[in-house]
This record gives C-alpha cells, structure tokens and sequence, in this order.
C-alpha cells in the first residue's frame, strides 16, 4: 500500500481545526493491528466522545468508558454472514491461507448477524456516559 499520513497526528490537526461549540465526536478508525486501535483509543481519551474500531470483522469484548470519558472498543464486528471468514466463503479462503493461491472472494451465506455498539455521550460535555455491545442474530442457517 502507498505510505499515508499518521493518523494520531491527522487526526490532532482535524481535531484542532474543529469549533469549539461541536462537543460530540465520534471516531471510527479502521486499522487491522489491535494495539494501534488500542493506543489510539487512550491517546485521544478525553479529546473525543468515542473510538470504535472497524476493519477486522470481528467484535472484541473490550468495550468500556475510558478515564477521561471516552467510549472505546476494538471492533465493533460486522454485518453479514458469520459462517465465513471475515465474511468471505470458507470454501473459497481456506485454501487460499493452506496454499497460498489467490483466490476471488464471494461473500458467505448463511448466520447473518448485525454486530454493533450503542453509545450514550452527554451532549452538554461531549463525554460518553455509556456503551452497549450487541450482536442481532437475523438467521439461523
């Protein structure tokens, strides 16, 4: 991939840039390594309302109101197929990770499921005051 700005100073300039009358603010960051997510979410802890993490497809367990107020989570999952791999056909990526062959993804079908968070952020402080993980099972095969 072509090399791109860093996204903690990036996103410190946006920040910077923003009115002071706008309190909420919510950060998706799509990143695949955890610990970025993670250094992420304490570094802006108390600059932003929430950081929810997006990219991996799978939903953490970690989510939780940071000291300074900010709600966080590693991954908010995905919607879509959960008998796949990150939503691709088993049958289509599993050989691909044995061999080594690229392969054309097709989205999976069966076990949809809507995974998410729910936040709650004081609108007078900008701060989170809750978050709610969820996971909406909308099939059974």
């Amino acid at each position: 991939m072509p090399p791109i700005d860093c996204p903690f100073r990036t996103a410190e300039t946006i920040l910077q840039q923003l009115s002071p009358q706008i309190k909420v603010i919510f950060v998706d960051f799509h990143a695949e390594a955890t610990a970025e997510k993670q250094a992420f979410g304490w570094y802006f802890d108390g600059k932003v309302s929430a950081v929810v993490g997006t990219h991996t497809h799978v939903v953490t367990a970690d989510e939780q109101i940071l000291p300074k107020g900010t709600a966080y989570i590693t991954d908010a999952g995905m919607t879509g197929p959960h008998d796949s791999v990150i939503g691709v056909d088993k049958e289509i990526i599993l050989p691909k990770f044995i061999n080594q062959i690229p392969a054309k993804f097709e989205t999976a079908a069966g076990d949809l499921r809507i995974n998410g968070v729910e936040l709650e952020v004081n609108p007078e402080t900008g701060s989170a005051v809750g978050i709610h993980r969820y996971c909406l099972k909308l099939s059974e095969n």
